[in-house]
């Protein structure tokens, strides 16, 4: 159906309210521009980039529809009321100038998108207030975020690597003598300023475990061998649940929460908390565990494994030729430059630290742990998994981390408990429901 709905300021119109709701609005133009908003940061982003992204275009859809009708306590705009707006032109035109004006697009037909949305709005002062107040929401989040130290945060840089074991140092290709060291993102935990967080230290989990302990040996041997590349015991399912969460988390949580909402009868204003709430919970999670990724800089199974006989524990057998059984960024021209593991410190893991933040938000938003999704995911087209809990996903999708070959289970959990804890920070002090 049409993705545009009614214009609340005729109440006469008979689809502007329902009976046992007045003042209900449709979600469907908060949804049709989530959607396009995960297309179009399915290009080329760090993750970590991804997360700040898509919770600034919520943010500006939030703020718009609550500028209108203050349900929530506004982030950015917090002094704009236009209530004669009207609401879907108000998060079409939020998300349309928060894309454009960030340079998202791609090669996406934005306009289009715009032009087509409001297209079913009735012309006249609602719509064009409307128009203006989601670009003026968009305008406040980029001023918000325009000193957060972005630029330097999202780099790739050598840096020198550790030599003791347990150390962070380069993994393939950037180990080859000769190629730069690069630690990617290594500035940002120390320099992004979060969006809710007091700071980026404030949820730091406890140290990994030292390599000479009982419990590294049994995270060392778990993950070379339900991980590797040849000479694995993953299950099929193991081997499923990992390639079916290496997408990436902005966008498969994404669709998680999507499919969450489908069948239940959300108006605009919850719709659009939920998406603010979550894609914040990711973006301070990605803060929170780059931050403790650099200050603990712990080496990544892909390392330890092929110096394994040389890492002073006996208990652990080395495999010089080990790889991850899944491939980060492959390099069809010239395999040799292949990207196995993210070249970025294993403890915690971002990707369950994202996971237990969304998840976190999920859970609170929602108030119960009960769902019945039939969840996608773009890395493993074809395959449905049936979840039932908002917990069991998010642990998969930590548990992933190991099959794929890329995190000791130590840095899975904690990363998802570390994810929890911003999560439910960001739930307690943020997008609250207005006074």
């Amino acid at each position: 159906g049409s993705c545009s709905k009614t214009d609340l300021t005729n109440q006469g119109s008979p689809d502007a309210h329902k009976p046992d709701n007045p003042g209900f609005a449709s979600n469907d133009m908060v949804m049709y521009w989530n959607e396009k908003a995960a297309t179009v940061l399915s290009g080329p982003n760090t993750p970590p980039a991804q997360a700040r992204y898509f919770a600034m275009v919520q943010i500006a859809v939030y703020d718009a529809l609550n500028s209108i009708k203050p349900k929530f306590q506004r982030y950015a705009l917090v002094n704009v009321r236009e209530k004669f707006a009207n609401p879907d032109a108000a998060v079409a035109s939020a998300a349309y100038h928060t894309i454009i004006k960030l340079n998202l697009q791609g090669t996406n037909p934005v306009l289009t998108w715009y032009n087509e949305s409001l297209a079913d709005i009735p012309d006249g002062s609602g719509k064009d207030l409307g128009k203006a107040l989601g670009e003026a929401a968009a305008d406040a989040i980029i001023l918000k975020r325009s000193t957060d130290n972005f630029a330097t945060a999202n780099t790739q840089f050598p840096a020198p690597d550790g030599v003791l074991p347990g150390e962070y140092r380069s993994t393939l290709p950037f180990s080859i003598d000769g190629m730069p060291k690069i630690k990617a993102l290594q500035q940002w935990g120390a320099v992004m300023t979060p969006f809710v967080l007091s700071n980026s230290a404030q949820f730091r989990p406890p140290a990994p475990d030292p390599v000479s302990s009982p419990a590294y040996v049994s995270d060392y041997n778990e993950v070379k061998n339900k991980g590797g590349f040849l000479n694995h015991t993953r299950t099929n399912d193991e081997t499923e649940i990992g390639v079916f969460w290496v997408e990436r988390s902005s966008i498969g949580w994404n669709r998680l929460a999507r499919n969450m909402i489908a069948d239940r009868n959300m108006d605009a204003w919850k719709t659009a908390r939920l998406f603010a709430l979550m894609h914040t919970a990711m973006a301070d999670g990605a803060t929170a565990c780059f931050e403790a990724k650099y200050h603990y800089s712990y080496w990544r199974p892909e390392t330890a494994i092929r110096l394994g006989n040389a890492d002073g524990n006996d208990l652990t057998s080395g495999d010089p030729s080990w790889l991850p059984s899944y491939t980060e960024s492959p390099n069809m021209a010239n395999p040799a430059m292949n990207v196995f593991t993210p070249p970025i410190p294993d403890y915690p893991s971002a990707h369950a630290n994202f996971g237990g933040a969304a998840s976190a938000v999920l859970l609170r938003f929602f108030g119960s742990d009960r769902i019945d999704v039939d969840q996608t995911s773009a890395a493993l087209p074809g395959v449905t998994r049936r979840y039932t809990s908002i917990r069991s996903a998010a642990r998969d999708n930590s548990l992933s981390r190991i099959y794929v070959g890329y995190h000791f289970r130590k840095a899975a959990l904690e990363g998802e408990v570390q994810g929890s804890n911003v999560g439910n920070y960001i739930f307690d002090n943020s997008f609250r429901p207005a006074e």
